[in-house]
C-alpha cells in the first residue's frame, strides 16, 4: 500500500478480496424497495435465521451505530468489499426476526446512507443478496433462490424483478 493511501486510511486490496455475488451465473435481478423500513420487513420470514447481513459504509448516528455494534457478530465471511476509500464501517448482523424488526423501526426516522451504502445478505460463506449502491441499482439474488420465493420477495416490496441468464 502507498504512503498517501496509509495516510487517508484507504482499504488494502486484499481486504477488496472476498465472497462476491457471481454475475456471470444465471441470476434474480430485483427493483429494490424505496427504503430500509420496507426492505427489512419484506426481509422478516423470508430469510432464513441462519443468514447473516452486512452492512457497508454509511455515516450512522450514534443511535445507529449503538444497535449496530451491540448486535453485531464477528465476521463469518470475508466480503469483497465494494468501497476503497475512505474506509467504511463494516457491521456483520444476524438476519434474526428481532433484529430485522428493530431495524425497521430504527430505519424509520433515518435516512438510506446513514445505515449502508452497501447492502448483502450471505449465509454460510455464500452471498445470496448483493445490492451495490443500495436505492440506485438493482439488487442481485441467486438463482438457488426459486422463482416463487423471489416473487414473494418482490411483492412484499411492490417491486419486480427478472431473471438474468447472460451477461
Amino acid at each position: 500500500m502507498g504512503w498517501l493511501a496509509k495516510i487517508f486510511g484507504a482499504v488494502k486490496k486484499e481486504e477488496l478480496v472476498g465472497a462476491h455475488f457471481n454475475y456471470m451465473q444465471p441470476h434474480w435481478e430485483v427493483d429494490g424497495p424505496k427504503d430500509f423500513p420496507s426492505l427489512f420487513r419484506a426481509l422478516d420470514g423470508w430469510l432464513s435465521e441462519q443468514c447473516i447481513l452486512y452492512f457497508e459504509g454509511g455515516s450512522p448516528d450514534s443511535e445507529i451505530n449503538n444497535f449496530m455494534k451491540a448486535n453485531s457478530i464477528p465476521e463469518q465471511t470475508h466480503i469483497e468489499m465494494g468501497t476503497i476509500w475512505p474506509r467504511p464501517k463494516m457491521f456483520h448482523v444476524p438476519g434474526t426476526h428481532a433484529i430485522l424488526k428493530a431495524l425497521a423501526e430504527i430505519m424509520e426516522h433515518h435516512a438510506e446512507p446513514e445505515l449502508a451504502v452497501h447492502f448483502h445478505v450471505y449465509r454460510q460463506g455464500v452471498v445470496l443478496l448483493e445490492w451495490h449502491d443500495a436505492f440506485s441499482q438493482p439488487m442481485l439474488i441467486t438463482s438457488d433462490i426459486s422463482e416463487d420465493n423471489v416473487r414473494k420477495l418482490a411483492d412484499r416490496m411492490g417491486t419486480k424483478y427478472k431473471r438474468i441468464v447472460e451477461q
